[in-house]
């Protein structure tokens, strides 16, 4: 939608201005960058070829249809006058706060429906004055970062409307509050779990370790795992540190048989929470990057062991699942602040706004602190690009693979992303509730694949950059069939040995 409206502005720029010579090369460069792109993007859409097609025509024909109005307008001085007026009011709005109508059926956090962010002058008597409102039940500040005079963070607060009252009413009349600096829905998230019957086949790889389990890891076997742990066992390599991996997501079971040797506990509001995992997603995918390997127990993992990698756990999704953005920026925060050197996210939603400045907000100061953040491309079977916290710029967003290292069914791609890469994703075995195992699929799943061999990369360069880890990850990685939706399949030994 972003690049149609792109293209629909440039195109119709082009033609009101196409007498200027030195506007229109300007617009008519910009349009066909924005045709192109709309096409390529339409191209690389997971949808039918017949619908690709549809899709094509639409644009072109819509394209057709405002060209000849805009043609008609480029005759009128006041038509033009008033493109430009119209243009300039919706770019301020955008700039001061692009989002649309709430969609009624976007689910929003029922204790802060809205995320605020206040002039920092301003902000004790901001407070008072949204509190004030009639339609305001009460005001809590978002947790603030130990740093907190290199980020904005501690200027955000959580809003929460009092029931029934419309919330774009509510967003309307706190926007004209003077001070008032950027307003967005506290959007609620979800967990999807799909449990898969786990490979009955027998992997070559259960010969490398003693995890009885490690016989269903087909993940290990195409990953060359066994080859892998031998790296680790002749010496040649030697942590610098031992790099701290955060899970953040439905809790972590840190009493499970097969993550607590490599568990390490932090200081937090709520340690039990982060601790325990009725859910279970936050336990299976701190296994398939941590377990315990060569224990005799469950599975191997990513991790060669606890002196390279420990794993914490931030819990920012509830029992059933759920869990709010801004309990994920602030789950963001408490593990920057704990030490973390990569953050696993295996959780994320379809973007409902052109702009969510809270969650950019606390990757950038995750990334001003070094610490490295990895996400799942998500499960709608289209764009990453429309996925957040996969979206961002200085994320490596993981898109899963089948067991024919094809793009699974179910995966995002992952082409508009900034750092892109591919990781085993359908039947991962794993750790899961209650001290138990099972297999699922999902780019959750493929995603700690990734995060937990970056902290080893970590564990070996404490210097090691979310740009240079890509990079590494890329350069030695497998081109697969759908490389140019998934990126390269990452290949743990080349990327090890790069790191000499």
């Amino acid at each position: 939608m972003i690049l149609y409206n792109l293209l629909i502005f440039a195109f119709g720029f082009w033609n009101v201005f196409k007498k200027n010579k030195s506007l229109s090369p300007i617009f008519g460069l910009g349009f066909i960058a924005a045709l192109a792109l709309s096409i390529l993007s339409i191209y690389n859409s997971q949808v039918s070829a017949d619908e690709k097609i549809l899709q094509t025509v639409a644009v072109l024909l819509g394209l057709g249809v405002m060209g000849f109005i805009l043609i008609a307008l480029s005759k009128n001085k006041l038509a033009q006058i008033g493109a430009v007026i119209m243009a300039a009011v919706g770019f301020n709005m955008y700039v001061s706060n692009p989002h649309t109508p709430i969609d009624p059926n976007i689910r929003l956090d029922e204790q802060a429906e809205l995320l605020i962010r206040l002039d920092h002058d301003k902000k004790e008597k901001l407070i008072k004055k949204i509190e004030a409102l009639n339609f305001v039940a009460h005001i809590d500040p978002l947790l603030s970062p130990t740093d907190a005079n290199s980020t904005e963070l501690d200027d955000y607060v959580k809003v929460d409307v009092v029931e029934n009252y419309d919330i774009n009413l509510a967003i309307a009349d706190i926007h004209e509050i003077e001070g008032i600096e950027w307003i967005e829905p506290n959007e609620l998230l979800e967990l999807k779990l799909q449990r898969t019957e786990p490979p009955k086949s027998k992997t070559d790889f259960a010969q490398s370790v003693n995890d009885p389990l490690s016989s269903r890891q087909w993940n290990m076997e195409v990953l060359n795992m066994g080859a892998y742990y031998e790296l680790f066992k002749s010496g040649k390599y030697r942590p610098q540190k031992t790099a701290r991996l955060f899970i953040l997501d439905s809790g972590v079971n840190a009493k499970h048989e097969d993550l607590r040797s490599n568990f390490a506990s932090h200081v937090s509001q709520d340690r039990s929470a982060n601790e325990s995992d009725v859910h279970g997603h936050g336990t299976h995918c701190a296994g398939v990057a941590a377990a315990t390997t060569n224990n005799g127990m469950g599975i191997a993992s990513m991790n060669p062991g606890s002196e390279w990698v420990t794993v914490s756990s931030v819990k920012v999704m509830n029992n059933f699942g759920f869990g709010s953005q801004a309990r994920i920026i602030e789950g963001i925060i408490e593990a920057v602040d704990a030490g973390a050197d990569v953050i696993s996210m295996s959780i994320g939603g379809k973007s409902t706004q052109l702009k969510e400045e809270a969650y950019y907000e606390a990757i950038q100061y995750a990334d001003d602190h070094g610490v490295i953040i990895v996400a799942a491309a998500g499960n709608n079977a289209g764009d990453a690009a429309e996925i957040t916290p996969a979206n961002s710029e200085k994320i490596i967003t993981v898109a899963a693979l089948d067991r024919q290292l094809k793009k699974a069914q179910f995966s995002n791609y992952i082409t508009n992303t900034n750092y892109g890469v591919a990781a085993p994703g359908v039947s991962i075995t794993s750790p899961w509730k209650g001290g138990r195992y099972a297999a699922f699929d999902g780019t959750s799943m493929a995603a700690p694949h990734v995060s937990g061999l970056v902290a080893v990369m970590r564990s070996l360069d404490a210097e090691l950059t979310t740009k240079r880890a890509y990079e590494i990850l890329h350069n030695t990685g497998k081109k697969t069939q759908n490389a140019r939706l998934t990126g390269n399949l990452i290949q743990p030994v080349e990327a090890i040995k790069s790191m000499r």
